[in-house]
């Protein structure tokens, strides 16, 4: 029994303009009733015949979606690709503006509630809660390094991006306090996410500079080079320093693993200017361990609610959302994933064993480049009822292919705006 209505079809890759034999493995095409590659001008209202959209494999197989008739298009809809966004949750200073209210002998909370489930798709509250009770002489600085230190040794708030025990935010510092250069010649610093140690490589004297107690203002993800650090980066206190050429910060590193090249990636904060500044703390979502069909959001962004209670006049909480995106790899191939029937893996179901990497897919989950999308939405004359239904069969086809490449036969059959290329 054959059920057209709202039927999902999605092709990723690449537009074979020649013919069916000339296409490649991955190719995408539009054909005519007879099969042959439609060009993009015929492609229109006034094209009687019906149409397919194509695509052959790797064995050489076609699939095809079922024939319809341009003129039964009912919506277009396409979108360009744009970047994910994780949740960030930021109180008191951000290194330029904004404080903490530092309050004697009160009791300060952080309650932070995340809202999602990777195993039950439940967005079931996994609810966690945090206090100081600061003493007599509070400072923004000792607050902060509170909650920083104590929240980061928590699994899910260590900031580890990798490995079993992966964390679903990290727990920054920032302060306001002026740093300055390392006096000691350091040739690189290496430093490991989820690691409070740092590895320096000397090239003169010795790490006597760096006094235990003073704060290391580091460089934020990705500055291998000597890029100079901001007040926006987070800050680590020195806690000890294990060996001549190590350093032992307070928290585990937030950010990715990197060679730092010292002196501008790395800076220097004292003790003294540090406790007289203006700080906060930033909770921000971390991408998730990703698997083929077993995310609802391909690519499980983490989001959470956090509130504060006791913070006095503490600058609010800055809050910017997490955004899907469009067109983010790991979406286009879930989406690819489910068009074609789960692509025999039964796995997604509880059922073993896991045969994910039998699954032939075309699009790239860990591509750096994301997808831009063309979306139809498809009136079927021919069966013309649903089963078990009335009205005309309904189809989706769903065209993705890798960001900037030229798709030359959509150009202008299928005129959308944003233009889909």
């Amino acid at each position: 029994m054959f059920k057209t209505d709202n039927s999902l079809h999605v092709f990723v890759g690449p537009q074979e303009t020649a013919s069916i034999a000339a296409a490649s493995a991955g190719d995408v095409f539009i054909v005519d009733e007879n099969n042959a590659i439609i060009s993009d001008a015929a492609i229109g209202t006034d094209h009687p015949g019906l149409l397919a959209i194509g695509q052959k494999d790797a064995d050489g197989n076609v699939r095809f979606s079922p024939r319809f008739k341009f003129a039964n298009v009912t919506k277009k809809t396409s979108a360009v690709d744009s970047a994910r966004t994780e949740q960030s949750s930021l109180f008191g200073g951000n290194g330029s503006t904004g404080s903490i209210d530092a309050i004697n002998s009160n009791r300060y909370t952080v309650r932070v509630n995340f809202k999602n489930n990777v195993s039950l798709f439940s967005k079931q509250s996994d609810l966690h809660f945090f206090e100081y009770v600061s003493d007599a002489s509070a400072t923004q600085g000792e607050i902060a390094d509170y909650f920083a230190q104590v929240m980061s040794k928590h699994e899910k708030f260590s900031g580890k991006r990798t490995g079993k025990k992966r964390a679903s935010v990290k727990v920054e510092r920032f302060s306001d306090a002026a740093d300055s250069t390392i006096a000691t010649t350091i040739t690189t610093m290496a430093i490991v996410n989820g690691s409070n140690i740092i590895t320096a490589v000397l090239a003169s004297a010795d790490l006597a500079t760096i006094v235990v107690g003073d704060y290391l203002r580091i460089g934020e993800d990705g500055h291998v080079t000597q890029v100079p650090v901001a007040t926006t980066d987070a800050v680590y206190k020195v806690v000890s320093k294990p060996s001549a050429t190590t350093i032992e910060l307070d928290q585990p590193y937030q950010g990715t693993t990197a060679l730092l090249q010292q002196s501008e990636a790395v800076e220097i904060i004292t003790a003294a200017a540090y406790a007289a500044s203006n700080v906060g703390i930033r909770v921000m979502g971390l991408e998730q361990d990703y698997k083929l069909g077993l995310i609802p959001d391909a690519g499980n962004q983490v989001t959470f609610d956090l509130d504060l209670d006791g913070w006095g006049s503490t600058t609010a909480v800055a809050n910017t959302a997490a955004d899907l995106g469009d067109g983010h790899p790991r979406a286009i191939a879930d989406l690819e994933w489910f068009s074609q029937g789960s692509a025999g893996a039964p796995y997604r179901h509880g059922t073993m064993p896991n045969n994910a990497d039998l699954i032939t897919l075309f699009a790239d989950p860990a591509s750096a480049t994301s997808y831009n999308t063309l979306e139809l939405q498809v009136d079927l004359e021919d069966p013309g009822h649903a089963v078990a239904g009335s009205g005309k069969g309904k189809m989706t086809i769903v065209l993705a292919a890798l960001s900037g490449d030229s798709q030359a036969l959509v150009t202008t059959a299928f005129a959308v705006t944003p233009a889909w290329d």
